[in-house]
């Protein structure tokens, strides 16, 4: 995972239940692209996958990543060889989180879809650009930095929905699915509903998470 070293606790604990509505990982072998500490690909296998392999740069992560996968390459994935991740193809490729980070997350895609069997599965997650605080801060005249989110200063992409459907397609994936996600919470993603007045409820998308096919 192509990130700057910088102290941000939690960053690498997240986990998306809602990735579980796209795909049933049971007896599927997954490559968990910029795989944090784990916590998506150990939700993987906890639901039947067969093996999870992570692919992680920080040292630190990689190694809490261990303890929850069967097996973790610490590498950058921007000059990952991916030889590294042996010669058996995978079912699954997951990218939660990892391709706004990249400053060619085209490249990278193409170099890990090498390793994707046809017909098989990639699940992307990408955060929101055209999220409603976005527009809130434009208006104030201003682009936050912070450690994570939207406005995460170790972002070197932005997408809104369209052009995330055009990075899948660009790659020459068939995209099969695309769904906002708000929160795990329920009482706030209710809240967002409201707030949006249901109409316009993708502007308070946080997140996309896409589910794409590799043609056969």
């Amino acid at each position: 995972m192509s990130l700057p070293r910088l102290p941000k606790p939690g960053y690498f604990s997240d986990a998306k239940p809602a990735l579980l509505e796209l795909i049933d990982p049971r007896g599927l072998r997954v490559l968990d692209l910029g795989c944090g500490g784990g916590h998506n690909g150990a939700l993987l296998k906890r639901a039947g996958a067969r093996e999870v392999i992570g692919v992680e740069l920080d040292a630190g992560a990689a190694a809490q990543a261990r303890k929850r996968l069967h097996a973790v390459v610490q590498g950058d994935l921007a000059h990952l060889d991916f030889a590294r991740l042996g010669d058996e193809p995978f079912d699954v490729i997951l990218a939660s989180d990892v391709l706004e980070h990249l400053a060619e997350p085209e490249a990278v895609l193409a170099r890990a879809l090498t390793r994707l069997r046809p017909g098989g599965a990639v699940v992307v997650s990408l955060p929101n650009v055209a999220h409603v605080v976005v527009f809130a801060n434009l208006l104030m005249k201003r682009w936050p930095r912070r450690s994570s989110g939207i406005f995460d200063r170790t972002h070197l992409r932005f997408f809104a929905k369209r052009d995330m459907v055009q990075l899948l397609e660009g790659a020459g994936l068939r995209v099969l699915r695309v769904q906002p996600y708000y929160t795990r919470y329920a009482a706030i993603r209710a809240a967002c509903f409201v707030f949006s007045l249901y109409v316009f409820r993708e502007y308070w998308a946080r997140q996309y998470l896409l589910l794409a096919e590799k043609p056969r």
